[in-house]
This record gives C-alpha cells, structure tokens and sequence, in this order.
C-alpha cells in the first residue's frame, strides 16, 4: 500500500484546504478514507513535526471540541 502517500495528501489537505484546525474524522471524510485509525496514526505523527500542532480544541470543519491537528 502507498502509506507515504496517503501521509502526503493528509498534509496537503491540512495545509491547503483547511488552514484551521480540523479533527481526524473530518478529515477521513474529506479525503474519502477507510479507516479513521489510520488517518490518526497520520495526524499523530504529523503532529511531532515542527509544521503542525495537535491537541485539544474545536474543529473549523465539524465545530466539534475534540482532537485536532492545525498548520502552525
């Protein structure tokens, strides 16, 4: 399977098309992914980066108060 794939466009789609902060099912949905787990396994790692910050807060997507990921 293409993981790094995957992995990229979730970055793209938190950088390009949601600049907010935005939780894993929002973004599962928006990229017409299976598996929420496995796009938090993304967002999981994509927050140890310097570029991204992962935490609690409200979805800019969803309005939902859980675990986002946002581009710093």
């Amino acid at each position: 399977g293409g993981g790094m794939l995957v992995a990229q466009r979730v970055n793209d789609y938190i950088t390009g098309k949601h600049p907010g902060a935005i939780c894993d099912a929002c973004i599962v949905s928006g990229l017409g992914l299976t598996q929420q787990a496995h796009a938090a396994q993304i967002t999981g790692a994509l927050g140890t980066t310097s570029d991204f910050d992962r935490g609690s807060g409200d979805c800019s997507n969803c309005g939902e108060s859980k675990k986002v990921i946002r581009r710093i």
